[in-house]
């Protein structure tokens, strides 16, 4: 799984006031998605390669994602865990077992409807 994901940092913002920006680090995958920790909440989000500049990333188009919070040890293994635990269920068992289940978790519409033929 390792070599699926590669450091990289990422620029998030224009934050509130329009001017600043954060940088952080973490690891890309797909050069699409990145991987980050925001005071101890490992993120993930979507993103967009700065042409010419290696391993740089810019905000993509859809926020982020919370996948851990209260984080510790080595993140790249914990990133690769999560990796693999993932890509081991299929879509209904993520549904039943991971989202439907999350603790704190509010309604949400997933609009699966978009999927249907007409």
């Amino acid at each position: 799984m390792s070599n699926l994901i590669e450091l990289a940092s990422i620029v998030v913002g224009p934050l509130d006031d329009g001017q600043d920006f954060d940088i952080y680090q973490g690891y890309v995958m797909n050069e699409s998605y990145i991987f980050f920790l925001d005071e101890g909440s490992l993120w993930l989000r979507h993103v967009h390669k700065v042409a010419h500049v290696e391993h740089l990333y810019i905000n993509g188009d859809s926020g982020g994602i919370v996948l851990a919070e209260h984080t510790q040890g080595n993140i790249k293994e914990l990133i690769e865990s999560i990796m693999n635990r993932l890509c081991g269920m299929d879509a209904l068992t993520f549904l039943t077992e991971v989202l439907l289940w999350t603790p704190e978790r509010v309604d949400m519409n997933l609009r699966l409807d978009r999927f249907q033929k007409n």
